[in-house]
């Protein structure tokens, strides 16, 4: 049988190689200390909305990076200030393996694709967000389908679709990539407001910042000459427009079109109320960098990355209203 490893399994890590496992693949799951303790002592529990959680148990979950050996597909999923250090893990345990990113960011794909000249590259999209409401347990808070670029291995896409988790194959993976990356732009916002993500998407004044950053990182995608595709099926544009709505309007289309869990909110905010280190530079950082090499300027993402941080050196969020955003951002 096809061995995947899931290399780096925390929240989305875990929810992914859970969800191959229950659709009948050999998963190996690496990842830190704690996740491992918790998945030894609880199995692992996924859920997602109200639906019921399903159990697993018997999870193979390994510390050391040895366990790499004998992986056919690994599923990549460390955050992407350390995707070198993991491809070089990568090339010094499994170089042929199938790496799938399923990472955050635009910029992954060409440095694996740099640091792995033998192995076979694929990039992918995860557009929902995974929360761990307890030790063990994996919950889905937002919709939307996984989007794997057109090169991805059947044995990886069969166990997802036979435990029913949407995947959408595309050819253009960069484009999505964009879209996700500027999806994402909310992170910040979400470290800097402190609460759910649901709560700060209400209040218009954050969904102007919102507004103003996605439009700047379209402005360096379009000076790229990225073709930016669809988000959960609509494309920023489209986005844009239900996010400049009045807050009555807005929350009776997003409860149409797109399912948000009350609980749910951004890695980015865990990553800062438990002190370990952000992807801003490869969210925000990365449109504020393209813009420099570029010529243009992108205030209002830059001033955010700033505010955020802020945050992240004083570890703790400013839990900013959306009114005070507008004050300071805009």
């Amino acid at each position: 049988m096809t061995q995947i490893t899931i290399f780096g399994a925390g929240s989305i890590g875990c929810y992914l190689g859970g969800r191959a496992v229950e659709g009948g693949a050999s998963v190996r799951f690496i990842g830190r200390d704690r996740y491992k303790a918790a998945v030894v002592e609880n199995g692992l529990s996924l859920s997602q909305f109200d639906d019921p959680a399903t159990q697993l148990d018997g999870i193979d979950f390994q510390t050391d990076m040895s366990a790499l050996i004998g992986s056919d597909i690994i599923g990549l999923c460390v955050k992407s200030q350390d995707t070198e250090e993991a491809a070089k893990l990568i090339q010094q345990y499994a170089p042929t393996a199938w790496v799938i990113s399923f990472q955050n960011g635009v910029s992954n794909l060409p440095t694996l694709r740099d640091a792995l000249p033998e192995a076979r590259i694929s990039g992918a999209v995860v557009p929902f967000n995974v929360t761990s409401p307890s030790p063990g347990h994996f919950h889905r808070g937002t919709t939307g389908d996984l989007i794997i670029g057109p090169d991805a291995p059947d044995a990886l896409l069969a166990p997802f679709q036979r435990a029913t988790v949407g995947v959408q194959v595309v050819d253009d993976i960069e484009g999505n990539l964009w879209a996700k990356l500027l999806v994402n732009l909310n992170n910040a916002l979400n470290a800097l407001s402190g609460g759910p993500l649901r709560d700060g998407l209400m209040q218009r004044g954050y969904r102007r910042v919102l507004v103003r950053m996605i439009k700047e990182g379209l402005t360096v995608a379009d000076a790229e000459s990225v073709r930016v595709a669809t988000f959960n099926g609509r494309h920023p544009d489209a986005l844009l427009k239900i996010m400049s709505k009045p807050d009555w309007l807005y929350r009776t289309i997003m409860d149409r079109v797109a399912k948000v869990d009350r609980t749910a909110r951004s890695s980015m905010l865990d990553d800062l109320e438990m002190g370990r280190a952000s992807e801003l530079d490869y969210l925000q950082g990365e449109i504020v960098r393209r813009a420099e090499r570029l010529g243009l300027d992108v205030p209002v993402t830059r001033a955010v990355m700033t505010a955020t941080e802020a945050a992240f050196a004083q570890k703790s969020s400013p839990r900013m209203s959306g009114n005070a955003m507008v004050q300071r951002f805009l």
